[in-house]
């Protein structure tokens, strides 16, 4: 059984950032960083903005290159998942049935975008937004389709559909609260996104 140091659940940017901070403060035993996709830490934002629109190239939202981990001695294990864990003997099961031991853990999976419950909910053309994967499979589909709704009215939700605005594509975005940014904005800055979007097509 192999065993680390550290072992970081999550190689996202919170994952990412506590390795590179380990470092920073002088950690110089055995990292670990254990993520479910098979990239390395990117950043997430660009995700629904400059990806998205193909103005920027996945290479360069990586957070660091692929040089920067190994010369930190910064080991990524992709593609898996922890599926168990045992605090008292220190040990974690991975989705390929293999247990890992660490000295400490630092969990930072981050969260998934909430599926629709509703009926309709499993068909196809349905997409979140949180993976580079996520974005690929829209825009192989947007080609083929003319009319989009994006449900939420928070930054991703409004990055979207100014992008798919941008493609040309019919966008109806749906806000289940009274105004879009409700949860990060004052009302008079709501007001002025919202307006800035209708004028650019979103309904």
């Amino acid at each position: 059984m192999d065993k680390f140091d550290v072992v970081i659940v999550g190689a996202g940017h919170g994952g990412a950032s506590a390795a590179i901070a380990l470092r920073q403060a002088g950690l110089t035993g055995s990292i670990l960083v254990v993520g479910r996709e098979p990239e390395l830490p990117y950043e997430r934002p660009p995700l629904s903005k400059e990806y998205f629109s193909g103005e920027k190239e996945f290479e360069r939202i990586g957070i660091r290159p692929a040089a920067f981990w190994e010369e930190r001695q910064v080991e990524f294990r992709t593609c898996i998942e922890v599926t168990a864990i045992n605090a008292a003997d220190q040990t974690a099961t991975l989705s390929d049935g293999t247990t890992i031991g660490f000295g400490d853990m630092i969990w930072a999976a981050g969260g998934d975008p909430r599926k629709l419950s509703c009926p309709g909910a499993e068909l196809a053309g349905i997409h979140s937004v949180r993976t580079r994967a996520d974005v690929d499979a829209m825009l192989a589909e947007l080609p083929y389709v003319d009319q989009v709704v994006v449900i939420g009215g928070g930054y991703i939700g409004l990055e979207a559909a100014a992008v798919l605005t941008k493609f040309g594509k019919k966008v109806v975005l749906l806000e289940a609260l009274p105004r879009i940014l409700a949860r990060v904005a004052g009302e008079t800055l709501s007001e002025f996104y919202e307006a800035e979007h209708r004028a650019h097509g979103v309904d």
